[in-house]
């Protein structure tokens, strides 16, 4: 069995956190899973965290297995927007704040205007506040590896709450020096080597589950 299908099926448990999975069908999205209303509050606190840092070193970066169809997904998944457009891959890319230089982009870039932002998997707020780089921002921790979603408008969670797929979690925006424009930086990181990956896999394997409801 490989790490990573030792990951997936740890996310499996964690959808018992929340009870019994059901499909929402008045979910805009195609969300598995139960919601519950978020209790809004407002970080004070600037934290100096590095899943805010946009631009990493190569080696921090992992690259997942290549069988990713031994993926065993969880029950309950959604996609973090509404409508998923990439501006920005992960990967090498012109610093858009240095155009002179390239750096290693540690997530992608999705487009969105103030939108509202929803937990990918089941898992528990890691850290809800704002960094000089990434803004207002959100992490949540799905058992092996952390999502992140940097540059919010407003932080609808709090450190320490369980959430669900599909659950509102912030509101995107454009806070933060690491930014040109209102979007959505969404990375990926393992919890216990701290590297990352890149997030367009697991939206991939996420909208693969949602496609199986329409059939």
């Amino acid at each position: 069995m490989t790490k990573w299908t030792t990951t997936m099926i740890c996310l499996c448990c964690l959808t018992s956190m929340g009870g019994q999975a059901q499909y929402l069908a008045e979910s805009p999205f195609h969300t598995i899973g139960g919601t519950q209303k978020a209790m809004a509050v407002t970080p004070v606190d600037e934290q100096q965290d590095t899943t805010s840092h946009q631009e990493v070193e190569d080696i921090e970066v992992e690259e997942p297995p290549q069988d990713t169809a031994s993926f065993v997904m969880p029950l309950s998944v959604a996609l973090p927007l509404r409508g998923i457009h990439v501006n920005s891959p992960f990967g090498m890319r012109t610093d858009p704040k240095r155009r002179s230089r390239r750096r290693m982009h540690n997530g992608i870039d999705l487009k969105a205007r103030y939108e509202d932002v929803f937990s990918i998997l089941p898992g528990i707020v890691e850290a809800a506040s704002y960094s000089t780089n990434g803004g207002y921002y959100v992490s949540v921790n799905h058992g092996l590896f952390v999502c992140s979603y940097l540059h919010l408008s407003k932080i609808c969670v709090h450190k320490g709450q369980v959430v669900m797929a599909g659950q509102r979690i912030a509101i995107s925006g454009n806070t933060g020096k690491r930014t040109t424009g209102p979007h959505l930086h969404l990375s990926c990181r393992w919890c216990k080597t701290g590297k990352y990956f890149d997030p367009k896999i697991l939206l991939r394997l996420v909208q693969e589950e949602l496609s199986k409801l329409k059939q």
